[in-house]
């Protein structure tokens, strides 16, 4: 009876041993595979963009799920990821625009590094408006009611804006926040009437492909300090993301990048008028397979 306790014991005292080792080995790396992957984007043109063309890829090429959270500004988007409550922003515009973001939440967050280089904002207005400088727009301040077509409120760019115009002493004219399709709606309306406007303009963006545009010296990337030098979209990772992404969805974020060329065709691929995004982004990927198989392969 004796030896056959033992036997018991020791059997059990195996199976132990063996079930630690399993579970070690199946989830000991801290490797969240089965979770949906969460990304974060801003209803900016070129956020969407690049978002839905990740989505694409981590669901056809490495089958993963992926969740879609809107953000309501970059603000929203820079809490999300430092409190790992989704896994990556890929519109990180550094080291300006979004400066004080990462000020305030950079100590928690990963940087994954750029997905575009040489952005430029700034002050925009079509062609035919006679303003060619910011000093001009005091000439305009009537035809336009004061008013400059911002995008949503908190926005840095808006905020950069209020600060170009009180260098400026143009004190008759405010930012009208609204929003990335709002502003090209009102820029549409006043190019079909020929009138004034001036709005808060980046690039990437679609619009400098569909109509004539231009920046206001004084007022854009390069000619002042408050809108500073050319930047990067950058890629934002959570906390411990190196650690707990699946390995292939980290190699993805780690190797995406766009040049110019393929920034420009997918921004000119995401024009209003697409209502599905994401079918949208698989259309754009099977025009551009190398860029995508770039960004899959293994780093030389």
């Amino acid at each position: 009876m004796t030896h056959m306790l033992t036997r018991l014991h020791a059997l059990a005292a195996t199976f132990i041993v063996v079930t630690a080792l399993l579970i070690a080995g199946c989830g000991g790396d801290g490797k969240e595979e089965d979770k949906p992957v969460a990304l974060v984007y801003v209803s900016w043109t070129e956020g969407i963009a690049m978002t839905h063309v990740l989505q694409a890829v981590i669901e056809d090429s490495l089958g993963r799920d992926v969740q879609l959270t809107q953000a309501g500004g970059a603000a929203m988007a820079f809490s999300a990821v430092a409190e790992g409550d989704v896994d990556a922003f890929v519109d990180a515009w550094l080291p300006v625009t979004h400066g004080p973001l990462w000020e305030e939440f950079g100590d928690r967050i990963v940087d994954l590094g750029p997905v575009y280089d040489s952005t430029t904002v700034g002050l925009v207005v079509p062609d035919y408006v006679e303003a060619t400088s910011i000093q001009d727009l005091a000439d305009l301040e009537n035809a336009m009611d004061g008013e400059i077509i911002g995008i949503e409120s908190g926005a840095a760019i808006n905020e950069q804006t209020r600060q170009v115009l009180a260098a400026n002493d143009l004190d008759g004219f405010q930012v009208v926040p609204s929003g990335d399709a709002a502003m090209v709606t009102a820029l549409q309306r006043s190019i079909d009437r020929n009138e004034p406007i001036v709005i808060t303009g980046w690039r990437p963006h679609w619009m400098w492909g569909r109509f004539n545009l231009r920046y206001l010296d004084g007022a854009k990337t390069g000619d002042t300090d408050v809108f500073g030098e050319p930047e990067q979209i950058r890629k934002l990772l959570r906390p411990n993301g190196r650690e707990t992404l699946p390995a292939d969805v980290l190699h993805l974020l780690e190797r995406m990048h766009l040049g110019e060329r393929e920034m420009e065709s997918l921004m000119s691929a995401f024009r209003p008028g697409q209502e599905d995004p994401l079918a949208t982004a698989r259309s754009w990927i099977e025009r551009h397979p190398d860029v995508v198989s770039e960004w899959l392969s293994e780093a030389e």
